[in-house]
């Protein structure tokens, strides 16, 4: 059986590293979380090895930085998915995209930003501001509140979400185009994943934890929205969620 990244820390160093809590959304829709972003830290954790513990935030605006997810590790808070990602590469010497290529690499990069910055806004549209889904992100995400108050605070939060799409620019165009935009997206994701059964290969590799996050929340969740149809649509990224699952998250599985 493979040892765990962190056994052979302690057996460098002669001592146990401190467990690793993750502060994230709750889980929602079957998925280990709503929030791609930390369903991409804790998917890294899992491939890594490496122990954690999760907490629950609701209120991500109480987060060192206002926003989830973020780690405390050793006595360190680190905040946004890409530095928590760099931060436990290189203190766990996590060795994933060991043997990658330059350019290996600089695509997995590119793939990585890609999603982080592009499909994640059109996907935060469908959630949010699509009408025909709004009820459904409203009840995911703030169910455990009072009637009077979940719709209180979901209307501040889609209003949160309206000026952010309109800043970053994708919210000054129209459904059409926004969904024509997350289509393309999906379309190259589909293309660089091919006939592999990994997006790094024959086994996973860092890329991995970003990519399975976002098609996960994606496909799985119950919004029939452009995007889910056109990702649904490719075998090959409805096969990669379910291969992935069963992979790091097999508690998720049907019984």
């Amino acid at each position: 059986m493979r040892r765990k990244w962190t056994d052979l820390l302690s057996a460098r160093t002669g001592r146990r590293p401190p467990m690793i809590t993750l502060y994230q959304f709750a889980p929602a829709f079957g998925l280990p979380n709503a929030s791609p972003f930390c369903m991409k830290v804790e998917t890294y954790l899992r491939l890594a090895g490496l122990e954690y513990k999760t907490a629950r935030v609701n209120n991500p605006a109480k987060a060192p930085k206002g926003k989830l997810p973020y780690i405390f590790d050793d006595g360190r808070i680190v905040c946004d998915s890409h530095f928590i990602l760099h931060y436990l590469r290189e203190k766990y010497r996590v060795p994933l995209n060991d043997g990658l290529t330059g350019h290996e690499l600089l695509t997995h990069k590119m793939l990585a930003r890609m999603l982080d910055e592009h499909i994640y806004f059109c996907a935060l549209f469908a959630r949010w501001l699509d009408p025909d889904h709004t009820a459904k992100t409203r009840d995911a995400f703030f169910g455990f509140l009072p009637a009077p108050l979940k719709q209180i605070i979901f209307i501040q939060a889609r209003r949160n979400v309206r000026k952010a799409l309109h800043a970053q620019g994708l919210g000054r165009h129209d459904m059409s185009d926004i969904y024509g935009l997350g289509i393309e997206d999906i379309e190259t994701t589909a293309a660089l994943l091919g006939e592999a059964p990994y997006f790094g290969g024959e086994a996973p590799r860092e890329i991995d934890a970003t990519a399975y996050a976002f098609l996960a929340n994606l496909i799985v969740p119950p919004y029939d929205t452009p995007l889910r149809v056109a990702a649904s649509g490719h075998a090959n990224l409805t096969a990669y969620v379910d291969r992935m699952t069963a992979r790091l998250f097999p508690e998720l599985l049907p019984a």
